[in-house]
C-alpha cells in the first residue's frame, strides 16, 4: 500500500505513555476537580459503570467518601447517591459516544458535609478513558435564586409606591409599567406593555419630558427635573439609563409646588428691598475702587519722578562732557584756516573726540538698561544677572543716596534667576528707596546700605540691609500691607512694598524682611535660578574678507544711511531704500545683497510687513536680514522679535558690530528677477 492510501495509525492509548503522568500533574494543580474515568462494559460490551482511576485533591474534596485511598479504584454507581450517579453516567456515556466534549448542570450531594449542590461537568474521550473536570456551581445557583427573590421584592415594592414607574427598551417600547402610571396614561398597564411610549403617554410628548428622557437615552447619564404636567400634576422626574433602555420615577410634588409659590410671594418684597441695597453697596464699592486705583496711580508717578531724577543724573554727566568736548572740538576745527602743521596739532581735538565718544558709549549702555528695565510684556520670564539689576537701580537711586549712605557690596557668584528683568529693576529700585528713606540725611559716613547675593538652597538670595531707623515688632508685621505707613500725610501712601511683594511672587519668589528698632533692617529677596542667558549679538573680530559686498539698509531715517555709509562705505558697496515699499520694489529686480539691513519701526510699511512680504516671495532673502530697533513699542512688535529668529541689534549700533555682521555675511548667489 502506497504512503498517500496508507491508514492512520490509531494513537498510543493514553495509559500506556507518558502522557498520562503528564496529565495528572497538571490536572492535580487545578482549581476545578478532575477524574480520570475508565468504562466498564458487561459481555455485550454495553456500559454498565465507570472506573475512577485518578482524582485531584478538588475532586477528593467535592466527591471523596473519606475512606482509605481515595477515589482512585473505585465505581461511580458506589460512590454517588443512585440519583446523583444517574446523572453522571448520562453524560460520561454520552462523552464515550461522542468525538467532542459534553457538558451538564448535575445535582451532587457533598461530601465535604456543605450538603446539596450542583456541579457543571464537562466529559471529554481520551481514548481508553474519560477526563471529567467539574466545578461548583451551587453559589451562582443560590446566587440566581436569591437574584429571583429579590426581583419579585422590587416589583412588590415598586408595584407599592405612590410614585410613576415605567421602564422602556431601546426602541422606546414599554418593557414595565406600575398601576400608578394609569393616572397619567388612561390605560391599563397590561395594555401597554410592549407599546411605544410617546403613543400610550402622549401627554409628554413634545415637552421637556421628551427632550430630557431622549437626552438621558442618548448620553446615558441620569437626569433629574421638575415639571408641571396638564391638567394638575406637577412631577418631580427621575430618569436613568437601565440597561439598553431607561426608566423613570415621576413623584408627584403638587402640594409642595404650591406652598413653594406662597413663600416666594412672601419674599418678593423683601428681595425688592435688598436689591437696592445691594445695588448702593455696587456704587459706594466702585467709588472705593477708583480711589485706590487713584492712589496706586499716584505711588507710581512718585517712583516715576524718583526715576526720573536718577536717569537725568545719570544721563546729565555724560552729556555734559559730549556736548563740552564736541564743542571744542568744532571751535577748533574751523578755526584752521590753512593747512595742518602736522598731526601733533590735531591730537588736542581727537582727544576731545574721543572723549566725547566714551560718553555716548555711556549714555547708549543707560539707555540699553532704561529699556530693559521698562520691557512691556510683564509676563515674560528670562534669565536675569541680579547683580546687573543691582548696580542698575543702584545708579537710578544714587542722588538719593549720597547724602545719607555709604554702599557697601558682598556679592557672592551667584547664576541668573528666572525673572523679568523690569520687574526685578522695580523691586530693587524700591527697596533701595526705601532704604535711603529710612536713614536721616547729614551723617553719611556712620550709615552704610549693604547690597549682598548669595546661594542658599539651591536658590538666589538677594539683601537689601541698612543702618537706619528700623521697625517695631508691631510695624514689621504689617509693612507688607497696602496702604499701612508709619510716615507723614502726603508722604507716602504704604503701596510700595505691598507692590514689590506682589512682583516678586509673580515670579515664583519671595520676599521679607527683619529689622530691630535703632539697628536698621535688612529686606530678603529669594528668587529660583535660571538658564544661562542666550549670547548677545555683540562685535566680532572678523577675518576681513577682500571681496567687495553689497549692503541694502532698509531705514526711513536718512541719517542712519549717512552713518553706514561713512561705516563701511568705503570697503562694500551701501544701497538705501527709505520706505519698506521702495526696499520691496527694489528686491523684486535685484536681491543680490550679502546682508541687509532692516529697520523694525517705519512710518510706512514696518519692517514686519517687509518680511511677511518676502516670506511668500523671496524667503532666501530673509536669511541674510539684520533688523534694527530703537525699541519694540508694540504688542506686534515684542511678539515678532521673541518668535523670528533672525539677528537683531539695537539703535545705538556699535560700529565694530556693523563691521562684522557684513564681513561675515555670506555671498550671495547674484541678482534674481
Amino acid at each position: 500500500m502506497s504512503a498517500a492510501t496508507e491508514a492512520p495509525k490509531e494513537p498510543e492509548p493514553l495509559s500506556d505513555s507518558v502522557l498520562l503522568s503528564a496529565l495528572i500533574q497538571v490536572e492535580r494543580v487545578s482549581p476545578d476537580g478532575s477524574m480520570l474515568l475508565r468504562p466498564v462494559r458487561d459481555a455485550q460490551g454495553a456500559i454498565t459503570d465507570f472506573e475512577c482511576l485518578h482524582a485531584n485533591p478538588v475532586a477528593e474534596t467535592i466527591l471523596g467518601s473519606g475512606a482509605e485511598g481515595g477515589l482512585a479504584g473505585k465505581r461511580l454507581r458506589r460512590l454517588l447517591p443512585e440519583r446523583d450517579a444517574a446523572g453522571w453516567m448520562a453524560v460520561l456515556c454520552a462523552a464515550e459516544a461522542s468525538e467532542r466534549p459534553v457538558s451538564a448542570e448535575l445535582s451532587a450531594a457533598r461530601a465535604d458535609s456543605r450538603g446539596e449542590g450542583w456541579l457543571h461537568c464537562t466529559a471529554m474521550k481520551l481514548q481508553p478513558c474519560l477526563l471529567a473536570r467539574f466545578r461548583d456551581t451551587s453559589t451562582s445557583r443560590r446566587t440566581a435564586e436569591a437574584l429571583e427573590q429579590t426581583r419579585n421584592r422590587m416589583v412588590e415594592i415598586l408595584e407599592g409606591t405612590p410614585d410613576v414607574f415605567f421602564t422602556v427598551d431601546s426602541n422606546w417600547n414599554i418593557t414595565y409599567a406600575n398601576e400608578h402610571t394609569e393616572a397619567i396614561s388612561g390605560r391599563e398597564r397590561e395594555q401597554m406593555l410592549g407599546k411605544g411610549l410617546w403613543e400610550m403617554l402622549p401627554l409628554l410628548a413634545g415637552t421637556r419630558y421628551e427632550l430630557t428622557f431622549r437626552r438621558v437615552m442618548a448620553e446615558r447619564l441620569p437626569a433629574r427635573f421638575e415639571e408641571a404636567l396638564p391638567p394638575a400634576h406637577w412631577y418631580e422626574v427621575h430618569a436613568y439609563p437601565s440597561g439598553q433602555g431607561m426608566s423613570a420615577f415621576l413623584r408627584e410634588i403638587r402640594d409642595r409646588k404650591l406652598l413653594e409659590e406662597e413663600r416666594n410671594a412672601l419674599l418678593a418684597r423683601e428681595h425688592s428691598l435688598r436689591l437696592e441695597a445691594e445695588a448702593l453697596a455696587h456704587h459706594r464699592a466702585r467709588e472705593l475702587l477708583a480711589a485706590q486705583e487713584k492712589l496706586v496711580q499716584s505711588e507710581k508717578l512718585a517712583v516715576a519722578g524718583q526715576f526720573a531724577a536718577g536717569v537725568g543724573h545719570e544721563i546729565n554727566n555724560p552729556l555734559s562732557f559730549v556736548l563740552g568736548n564736541l564743542h571744542f572740538a568744532m571751535e577748533y576745527l574751523e578755526g584752521i584756516s590753512g593747512p595742518v602743521a602736522g598731526p601733533e596739532s590735531l591730537q588736542e581735538p581727537l582727544e576731545a573726540l574721543r572723549d566725547a565718544r566714551a560718553g555716548a558709549e555711556r549714555i547708549r549702555g543707560i539707555l540699553t538698561d532704561l529699556k530693559r528695565f521698562a520691557r512691556g510684556d510683564e509676563s515674560l520670564l528670562g534669565p536675569v544677572d541680579v547683580r546687573e539689576a543691582l548696580e542698575f537701580s543702584l545708579s537710578m537711586a544714587t542722588p538719593h543716596l549720597r547724602h545719607r549712605a555709604q554702599v557697601e557690596r558682598r556679592f557672592s557668584p551667584v547664576p541668573t534667576v528666572l525673572a523679568n528683568e523690569g520687574k526685578l529693576g522695580q523691586v530693587f529700585l524700591n527697596l533701595l528707596m526705601n532704604a535711603a528713606q529710612a536713614i536721616p540725611e547729614g551723617d553719611a559716613a556712620r550709615h552704610r546700605i549693604m547690597l549682598s547675593t548669595r546661594m542658599e538652597d539651591g536658590k538666589v538670595v538677594v539683601e537689601v540691609s541698612d543702618t537706619g531707623r528700623g521697625m517695631t515688632p508691631e510695624v514689621l508685621e504689617r509693612a507688607f500691607e497696602p496702604f499701612f505707613t508709619t510716615r507723614r500725610v502726603g508722604e507716602g501712601m504704604g503701596l510700595g512694598l505691598s507692590i514689590c511683594l506682589g512682583l516678586v511672587q509673580s515670579m515664583k519668589g519671595e520676599l521679607s524682611a527683619t529689622s530691630r528698632p535703632g539697628v536698621g533692617s535688612t529686606f530678603r529677596v529669594v528668587l529660583p535660578t535660571g538658564t544661562a542667558s542666550p549670547p548677545l549679538l555683540t562685535p566680532t573680530t572678523a577675518a576681513m574678507v577682500s571681496r567687495r559686498k553689497r549692503v541694502l539698509v532698509i531705514d526711513d531715517e536718512p541719517g542712519i544711511a549717512a552713518v553706514f555709509r561713512r561705516i563701511i562705505g568705503r570697503s562694500h558697496e551701501v544701497v538705501v531704500a527709505q520706505s519698506g515699499r521702495e526696499a520691496l520694489a527694489l528686491l523684486e529686480k535685484d536681491d543680490a545683497f550679502d546682508r541687509i539691513f532692516c529697520d523694525l519701526m517705519m512710518a510706512d510699511l514696518t519692517g514686519m510687513d517687509v518680511y511677511e512680504t518676502l516670506s511668500s516671495r523671496r524667503q532666501e532673502c530673509l536669511e541674510r536680514f539684520v533688523f534694527m530697533t530703537g525699541g519694540s513699542f508694540t504688542e506686534r512688535a515684542r511678539t515678532f522679535l521673541q518668535t523670528v529668529p533672525f539677528p537683531r541689534i539695537d539703535k545705538p549700533f556699535d560700529p565694530e558690530l556693523i563691521r562684522s555682521l557684513v564681513a561675515l555675511a555670506p555671498p550671495a548667489n547674484g541678482p534674481r528677477a
